[in-house]
């Protein structure tokens, strides 16, 4: 019952806040991506891998923020 909730509430997202969570999603792709070819490349570039994976975590974390912020702003219009 929540997930449903949540996902009619992303549908009626203000185009800003869309924006960001959108590219906030594929810029953590990407860089999953990149982590996944390194882990996978060579073993002296594990650590590059591991910074890369957290960097994923802020990214989506600093995007949904900025997305709700900015939604929340949006609303209050």
């Amino acid at each position: 019952m929540k997930l449903k909730q949540v996902l009619d509430r992303m549908g009626r997202m203000s185009e800003p806040a869309w924006y960001i969570f959108k590219n906030s999603m594929l810029l953590s792709l990407t860089l999953l991506a990149c982590g996944l070819l390194l882990t996978l490349g060579a073993h002296q570039q594990l650590r590059t891998a591991e910074a890369i994976y957290e960097t994923v975590e802020a990214v989506l974390l600093i995007g949904i923020l900025f997305s709700v912020i900015v939604e929340d702003q949006q609303s209050k219009r």
